[in-house]
């Protein structure tokens, strides 16, 4: 069966959230609570069947990380001429940068207080703020465009399960 990467993403988020239902169903059956002179109601639960449950999710979600994976290492972006994997350490880089760069732009040039004895203190940035205030929009641009192509390519990249 082939399946786009985005496919996928939504295979593996749906395979982890029946691993959670298994988990909370598990949680309130794993044990029975009853007084003493009452006969006990034992819900349906398997240990031994919910093991092998979630063992066969987390084999397909390893089957389908995997594929993801090699896609992801091998399928190239074509604006960029990078792969999907690069792309995405790209993308975590250029957020960071731009995190940077927020608390940069945000400065005046130059401030000034009063210090505790009465002093006039200047504060100067040492950078123009205005060159951050640009060089964060022309980050903020590539990050989109980025985003974009990895959204682009987890359309058209397709991998064999």
């Amino acid at each position: 069966m082939r399946i786009c990467n985005a496919e996928a993403m939504k295979m593996i988020k749906s395979f982890e959230e029946d691993l959670e239902r298994i988990k909370i169903n598990e949680e309130l059956n794993a044990v029975s609570s009853y007084k003493e002179g009452e006969d006990k109601i034992l819900p349906n639960y398997d240990y031994a069947e919910t093991r092998q449950e979630k063992e066969k999710i987390n084999a397909e979600i390893r089957k389908i990380k995997h594929a993801l994976s090699v896609a992801n290492s091998t399928y190239k972006i074509n604006y960029f001429d990078i792969t999907i994997g690069e792309a995405l350490v790209y993308l975590a880089q250029l957020n960071k940068e731009y995190s940077d760069l927020e608390n940069l732009a945000n400065r005046r040039k130059i401030t000034r207080h009063i210090t505790p004895n009465g002093v006039l203190e200047y504060i100067e940035c040492n950078y123009d703020p205005e060159q951050v205030k640009k060089d964060r929009k022309e980050i903020y641009t590539k990050i989109c465009r980025l985003q974009v192509a990895i959204d682009r390519a987890n359309l058209d990249c397709e991998i064999e399960l």
